[in-house]
């Protein structure tokens, strides 16, 4: 009989606790948390032997084997490496640690103390993703290309828990690391970012589209705080692709294979969407194993590397400003008049279906301010035009595009003072300056997208105008 303690008495400590019951080999005999009435309530109603209001004497009871540590994230380091120099085996709920340092430090002490370890990253464990992994690896929808990842909820409003706060908030570490667990398992390789797009308040981030090459594998991870979307993953291969519903516990398919009928396949849980990993665990500490095979050390050190990467791409650096620079002088034109800028305003109307907001866009000559094209999404309002001059006049101000400006700003602290006499003006891209050879011409201005969205289709439009490649501007644009 395994004997469990559980390091923290919330709500994520109800839903284990429940699922514990269906496991024979188990027992819940401990728990632990600040508040001695919220102990004893647990106690009654899960029939525990012990409660501790400090952690600290949980883990020097002899009797407890396993430790359950579902304490908030940014507790995670701490109490994974006590348990694991008290010897006991630990399953740690999502995400292990705060960043790959922290998880370095925790399969650190597990290796070198050979005990148990295994981050609670429940959808790996279900029937449904057993069978998921068994077509893929047996090679029915071809070699995977491509991972799209999406895990995006309205959180409500006046929340006040840590995921709300900096350091241990955000929605990359709360439910984007369900992303990031998809994007590890089904891909190998080094990892790159290539772009992402974010929205931050107060140092936290909610929410986040960024876009990866892991190994030959393109992959994105789109996850929020702020806004709801279907919760879903699309796994691309060469010859089909499998859509999940629900990537964080999932029961539904749907598998499109090339020359097939569409199945859609539905699979239950076995109890709950928390058993499985218990049941496996428990497997693997009953056979003296000290790592799992489904959830590895390794694949928790890839995952918090994948988000360790991504955060890196919300600060901007000093070669975001070369980056765009770089933009600047190769999206020039030989000549532009009304015919190209026509063509140009066509090319962002098209490319805008592509993204799930709605813009208005204008090209204004700058010889006399004449307005070259203007095109107007039917949600979008006089406002928006203010937007746009506002953007204009601050790229024209400073010589280069509204981004350049605002990323130089963080960067350097600069800040021009004629900047405050702009009305509408917002810090973020939208404007760029088109240029004949060395002359600014024209000003192509967009606003509608939010998250950087705006620079990013502008750049788009003229490189498809042009036929000329440009790096991409790897940071947000907030």
């Amino acid at each position: 009989m395994i004997r469990w303690g559980i390091l923290g008495a919330g709500y994520i400590a109800t839903r284990f606790a429940t699922a514990l019951q269906h496991e024979p080999s188990s027992k819940l005999y401990a728990i632990s948390g600040r508040s001695e009435s919220k102990l004893k309530d647990f106690a009654d109603k899960y029939a525990t032997d012990r409660q501790y209001v400090s952690h600290d004497e949980m883990l020097l009871d002899p009797n407890v084997d396993a430790i359950y540590l579902a304490l908030p994230h940014h507790l995670h380091h701490e109490w994974a490496i006590k348990a694991l120099e008290a010897g006991k085996a630990v399953l740690c709920e999502k995400p292990v640690s705060l960043n790959l340092k922290e998880m370095q430090d925790i399969a650190e002490i597990a290796r070198s103390k050979n005990v148990l370890f295994m981050e609670a990253m429940k959808q790996r464990f279900v029937p449904l993703y057993i069978d998921l992994r068994r077509r893929v690896e047996a090679g029915e929808i071809g070699t995977i290309t491509s991972i799209q990842t999406s895990f995006c909820n309205q959180m409500p409003d006046g929340m006040n828990t840590y995921h709300v706060q900096p350091g241990p908030g955000g929605s990359l570490l709360d439910v984007g690391t369900y992303c990031a667990s998809w994007i590890e398992d089904f891909s190998s390789g080094s990892i790159k970012l290539e772009t992402v797009a974010a929205a931050q308040k107060d140092s936290i981030d909610y929410y986040i589209d960024a876009k990866l090459h892991v190994g030959h594998v393109n992959a994105q991870l789109e996850c929020a705080f702020d806004r709801q979307k279907e919760r879903k993953v699309v796994l691309q291969g060469e010859r089909g692709s499998i859509v999940v519903e629900d990537l964080h516990r999932p029961v539904r398919m749907l598998v499109l294979r090339d020359g097939y009928e569409p199945e859609k396949v539905e699979i239950p849980y076995e109890f709950d969407d928390f058993y499985s990993e218990i049941h496996h665990f428990v497997e693997c500490l009953k056979n003296g194993r000290t790592e799992s095979d489904i959830m590895s050390l390794t694949a928790s050190l890839r995952c918090a590397e994948i988000l360790d990467t991504i955060r890196a791409g919300l600060s901007y650096t000093p070669e975001c400003l070369d980056v765009l620079k770089e933009q600047e002088e190769i999206l020039r034109y030989d000549h532009f008049g009304a015919a190209e800028a026509l063509k140009l305003g066509n090319i962002i109307a098209e490319l805008a279906k592509e993204y799930d907001r709605e813009i208005a866009v204008s090209i204004i000559r700058e010889s006399d301010e004449l307005v070259l094209f203007q095109y107007m999404m039917d949600s979008k309002a006089r406002k928006n035009i203010s937007y746009m001059e506002g953007k204009r006049r601050a790229a024209k101000l400073v010589g280069h595009s509204s981004l350049w400006m605002h990323v130089d700003h963080v960067l350097n602290k600069k800040w021009n003072t004629e900047m405050e006499n702009i009305p509408h003006y917002i810090p973020t891209g939208g404007a760029f300056p088109i240029r004949v050879h060395d002359e600014w011409v024209a000003t192509l201005s967009l606003s509608g997208l939010h998250e950087g969205r705006d620079h990013e289709l502008i750049v788009r439009a003229l490189s498809r105008a042009l036929e000329k490649q440009v790096s991409v501007f790897p940071s947000a644009a907030i």
